[in-house]
């Protein structure tokens, strides 16, 4: 009998480490967990599955700084863009200024350059709304060279 209770005794052992095993986090995971874990590849397949998804991230964060990086250009060709078209239209209101001076007091040509001095004004108005700055130089071409068929 001593062979049956040895026996049974081993049965309930192994019954009691098979019942061990099951999880696959190495935290949690005992002996025989990671030794079985080790053997399936289970580990491997985790750390794979780890090193994808912080390869992903990485691609995701190197693509992000990309376009971070092209907005951050685009606004700096933004402010360029709207300086000179600031100083292009303080040039044309100087420009206009002195039109109003060569032109003296004659009415038809003082109407003129009233009506020239309200479309500098509404060029102004679309470039402070962020009009497209190809179409804001065209407008103050025609106005400037309006202003100096005026003055001539």
């Amino acid at each position: 009998m001593s062979n049956t209770h040895i026996l049974a005794g081993l049965v309930i052992a192994a019954a009691a480490l098979s019942g061990c095993t099951g999880t696959t986090n190495p935290a949690e995971a005992g002996l025989f967990d990671n030794i079985h874990n080790l053997n399936t590849g289970e580990y491997d397949r985790q750390i794979a599955a780890k090193e994808a998804e912080a390869a992903a991230i990485t691609r995701s964060n190197t693509s992000m700084q990309a376009g971070i990086n092209s907005m951050e250009a685009q606004t700096q060709a933004n402010a360029s863009a709207i300086a000179s078209i600031r100083a292009e239209l303080a040039s044309l209101r100087s420009e206009a200024s002195a039109a109003r001076a060569k032109v003296g007091s004659d009415p038809v040509r003082l109407g003129k350059l009233d009506r020239l001095d309200g479309q500098i004004a509404a060029i102004q108005a679309d470039a402070s709304g962020g009009g497209d700055p190809s179409a804001l130089r065209a407008e103050i071409a025609r106005t400037r060279a309006a202003v100096r068929a005026l003055a001539n």
